[in-house]
């Protein structure tokens, strides 16, 4: 496991690294095994703040909210500003840098599990293009917040399993807050309004791009431009996130949910939630109302 940096913390930050043996308990619980965190924590004003690593053996995810730095890998290096997230996959070598003029202020974790291979495509990221930028930004601060402040709890396993809980939301968010300003191109909140209120039916793209106002060439185009991922691709994991809800909120079968989201083939809803969640409908199902009987 590739350990946190042991940079000297200033005032105002935070650093987690949960107990091993927590780990070990964490990498095969069914609760958290596809997704859990190794540590994580906050970097104020972080002047001095550099980090080289060679081996890389977990995943690291950090979003600058103040500042900036510079980061590099094999494939990729630029500058991460304020509202812009950087992905590093386990087995990336790289080294990243707090600007010296204006160093940034970061929220990182370190994290694994058996899902973590789906995490960029679900971003729309690659190793090529592993930052994100969030025009959402303000939408995820009470997530990391939320999750920071378990810190003041005791290292038992039912507030890891919290973590693990609140990590797997918070990166499942991040592709509703990539949305960016497209009002060159279409009215975003229009289209949106469309797909939640057409939620119960199959949509097309045809269907979209006219709402938009588009050919669907162009309308595909700029939307993957604007949101990072295709517009089909969004939809789905917009019924998903649906999908969630009425699995947490009702007790209505794995069948009835998926045909009341527009899906005839309740086995390829299922291959899709597993797709995008990491695990099937009925283990989601599952572990969350055992997390919510240990809470």
């Amino acid at each position: 496991m590739s350990q946190p940096s042991n940079w000297p913390l200033p005032a105002g930050s935070s650093r987690i690294v949960l107990p091993l043996a927590l780990l070990q308990q964490l990498a095969e619980h069914p609760l958290s095994r596809h997704l859990y965190p190794l540590s994580y924590g906050h970097y104020s004003n972080a002047a001095g703040h550099s980090v080289q690593r060679h081996e890389h053996t977990d995943s690291l995810l950090i979003f600058c909210h103040q500042g900036h730095g510079d980061y590099r890998t094999a494939h990729a290096k630029g500058r991460i500003q304020a509202g812009q997230l950087l992905l590093l996959p386990a087995g990336t070598s790289h080294h990243y840098q707090a600007s010296n003029e204006h160093p940034w202020s970061i929220y990182w974790v370190h994290f694994a599990g058996a899902a973590v291979a789906a995490i960029m495509p679900l971003l729309g990221l690659s190793n090529a293009q592993p930052v994100l930028n969030l025009t959402g930004r303000k939408q995820l601060l009470p997530l990391v917040t939320d999750l920071l402040n378990l810190q003041h709890q005791p290292d038992h396993l039912t507030n890891a399993l919290l973590a693990a809980s609140m990590l797997q939301r918070l990166l499942l968010e991040l592709p509703r807050l990539t949305i960016q300003d497209t009002a060159k191109d279409f009215d975003f909140a229009r289209l949106e309004r469309f797909i939640h209120d057409n939620s119960h039916r199959d949509l097309s793209l045809p269907e979209l791009a006219a709402v938009a106002g588009l050919s669907p060439y162009h309308f595909s185009k700029r939307f993957k431009a604007s949101c990072g991922t295709s517009p089909m691709r969004y939809v789905n994991q917009f019924k998903v996130r649906q999908a969630c809800q009425l699995l947490d909120n009702s007790t209505d079968s794995i069948r009835q949910i998926a045909l009341s989201l527009g899906f005839d083939d309740p086995y390829y809803f299922s291959r899709l939630f597993k797709k995008t969640m990491g695990m099937s409908p009925q283990h989601y199902r599952a572990s969350q109302q055992s997390l919510l009987a240990n809470r």
